[in-house]
């Protein structure tokens, strides 16, 4: 069934480069282009193909409600913003859960052809090849992946880049990716120690959360440390390779 998932996410992908990229704003720095719409409707009709009995939940056309029974989870570009201004750091982010529990995910860029899967308690992949999170043991170490969310004036976001920032002093960096998906993916091969993120709807994590548990990692809340609840925006998140997890959620108290 991964092998079916992995297909119909290439499938998808070669729409990045037949459609012409019309955008529609969806608030200040929100988005939807032609190609999101396209890849979305070509999700909608595959994916409930190959599980009987499932659903799609997109961003694109679906309130984020309830997410019992079969649900494919997918956001049809992550990082929609990237694609408009030719940076390719955009994907295809789908996870498959039943009940509330993932399954199984994909994750896939179609500019650098990198496909990230995983599948519950077999381990996740890049490009076939096994992938786990890197080894760092601190934050001086650590390389930051870092989600901003739209744009406010909120105290929130405020104090959020204040501590961000003092991460950034501390360890070894911070980059920008504008695509939650990837991060987590990225924290998941070891190329980002860790990353945090602003707030994220299911379709932004799911897939991603299942790939780098999968690879050895974390992701909870940023104030608590619980585990996230797949349904409505998400309070900020943090994802790490697990063994800076502590110290990051302490930075953020």
């Amino acid at each position: 069934m991964l092998y079916a998932l992995e297909q119909t996410l290439r499938q998808a992908g070669d729409l990045a480069f037949t459609e012409s990229l019309n955008v529609q704003a969806k608030g200040k720095s929100d988005f939807v282009t032609s190609t999101d719409l396209a890849i979305d409707r070509y999700l909608r009709q595959a994916l409930p193909d190959l599980i009987e009995g499932s659903s799609v939940l997109s961003e694109e056309e679906t309130p984020c409600g309830d997410l019992s029974g079969k649900v494919f989870i997918v956001d049809p570009i992550d990082g929609t913003t990237n694609l408009m201004y030719h940076m390719h750091l955009s994907a295809i982010s789908c996870g498959y859960a039943e009940d509330g529990q993932l399954l199984m995910a994909g994750v896939y860029n179609p500019f650098t052809r990198e496909m990230f899967l995983a599948e519950k308690g077999k381990g996740a992949t890049l490009n076939g090849q096994p992938i786990h999170v890197n080894a760092d043991r601190t934050l001086e170490e650590a390389v930051l992946g870092v989600e901003a969310g739209p744009a406010t004036s909120g105290e929130g976001q405020r104090a959020y880049f204040e501590r961000v920032f003092a991460l950034h002093i501390r360890g070894r960096g911070m980059r920008f990716t504008g695509s939650a998906a990837l991060d987590l993916c990225y924290t998941a091969c070891g190329r980002f120690t860790a990353s945090v993120f602003h707030y994220l709807y299911p379709w932004d994590y799911a897939a991603g959360w299942l790939i780098l548990e999968e690879a050895g990692g974390r992701l909870t809340l940023l104030d608590s440390g619980n585990s996230p609840v797949m349904k409505g925006r998400s309070a900020p998140l943090a994802a790490s390779n697990g063994l800076v997890h502590e110290a990051l959620l302490a930075a953020f108290a």
